[in-house]
């Protein structure tokens, strides 16, 4: 049986005024898929962000290492131990190493003058001598850890032995 009104027609008070508004919302189905995508996606790019970690972690050992060796090249050298050899130590868990090589190049012989020739029974004072420079091959290394190593490599001038 139907009810019909004569006159004012009736106000539909529903809570949801559309048929399409009372279905709004996901279904399980679509947030599954959601859920399934979204997986997907985090289990590609996952490895390359613990790799990027990974990188990161590393880059602070090196950064280190590298200042390190910036500042043991800066550092004023004491010219007398170049001639020593190998020097080594470890600070803040980071192992150093610098080697001095000395470098004999023929450019570096000076030449003597023929219009002052020398005689035989006749020395220089000692003070006239010019200092005897020699070029030395300086490397240095830092390590942070196995396998993790910076290198530098510089020529400095120090005083040669007494000949």
């Amino acid at each position: 049986m139907r009810s019909t009104s004569t006159g004012i027609t009736a106000v539909l008070r529903s809570i949801y005024p559309e048929p399409r508004a009372a279905r709004a919302g996901f279904t399980l189905i679509e947030a599954l898929v959601a859920l399934a995508l979204l997986l997907a996606f985090v289990s590609v790019l996952g490895p390359h962000l613990f790799y990027a970690r990974r990188i990161a972690d590393k880059i602070d050992g090196r950064i280190a290492a590298q200042t390190l060796l910036r500042t043991i090249l800066d550092a004023p050298l004491d010219r007398s131990v170049l001639a020593n050899g190998t020097r080594d130590g470890e600070t803040a868990g980071l192992r150093w190493s610098v080697t001095a090589e000395p470098m004999f190049i023929d450019a570096m012989v000076p030449r003597r003058e023929a219009s002052a020739p020398a005689t035989a029974d006749k020395k220089p004072p000692a003070g006239d001598q010019p200092a005897n420079w020699i070029a030395y091959h300086l490397v240095a290394s830092v390590s942070w850890g196995p396998g993790q190593v910076v290198r530098a490599d510089t020529l400095r001038l120090g005083l040669g032995g007494e000949e």
